[in-house]
């Protein structure tokens, strides 16, 4: 018995390549707007600092100690929430984040010079995004490998879903061959029964059906 053909709608249980994602402007900026959160914040940092230094900070001694007193502090409930076993990732980034806006803020606020201001500020940028890139690489590997889990496991099931799908065809056509067999052989009987020969039947060697039994009686007649 040769193999069955397969049906038209048979593909639709594969995977296809899905087409390549179309990005525009609007949808990097989006997909990437988490890049931009660090630049943003010591930006907003040194701005606020420079207002603060109009408004009175400009060679204040005190408000500049009061800053770095604020960042030393902040730094070592950092350092605390880094080393307790309890202790949460969130709030030991939110620490560190705000000893580097304090100790920041103290000179920028203090100092007549933009240019310190704005040296401050690309050194505090380079160092968040220096930090933040770690984290980032393993988002993303992370985010691959459920992508890449999730295709497996669509692929497992797409086919599992298409051998089953065979095996009911064959199943099916291997039924209607074997009745269509029988049939002819039993028409073949009733048609002149004194020259019928069940040997040269035999003989002839007719097609087994697949996975067929020997308890078969279709295969006990041919």
């Amino acid at each position: 018995m040769t193999s069955p053909d397969l049906p038209p709608w048979y593909s639709q249980h594969l995977l296809t390549t899905p087409p390549p994602p179309q990005h525009t402007a609007l949808s990097l900026l989006i997909a990437h707007s988490g890049r931009l959160v660090p630049v943003i914040s010591t930006s907003t940092t040194l701005a606020l600092a420079r207002i603060w230094h109009e408004q009175g900070a400009a060679h204040s001694t005190g408000n500049a100690a009061l800053m770095l007193a604020l960042s030393a502090g902040s730094f070592a409930a950092a350092c605390v929430s880094a080393v307790h076993r309890n202790s949460e990732p969130v709030t030991t980034a939110v620490a560190f984040t705000a000893s580097g806006a304090f100790a920041l803020i103290a000179p920028a606020a203090y100092t007549e010079s933009w240019a310190l201001a704005l040296l401050l500020w690309l050194v505090a940028t380079v160092l968040v995004y220096a930090v933040s890139a770690r984290h980032w690489r393993a988002a993303q590997r992370d985010r691959q490998a459920r992508e890449h889990e999730l295709a497996l496991a669509r692929l497992a099931s797409a086919t599992t879903v298409a051998g089953a799908v065979l095996e009911r065809d064959t199943k099916v056509q291997a039924l209607a061959y074997g009745l269509q067999v029988a049939q002819a052989i039993d028409d073949r009987r009733r048609l002149d029964p004194d020259t019928y020969d069940p040997g040269a039947l035999q003989q002839a060697g007719l097609p087994e059906l697949p996975d067929s039994k020997p308890s078969d009686p279709l295969r006990r007649t041919s």
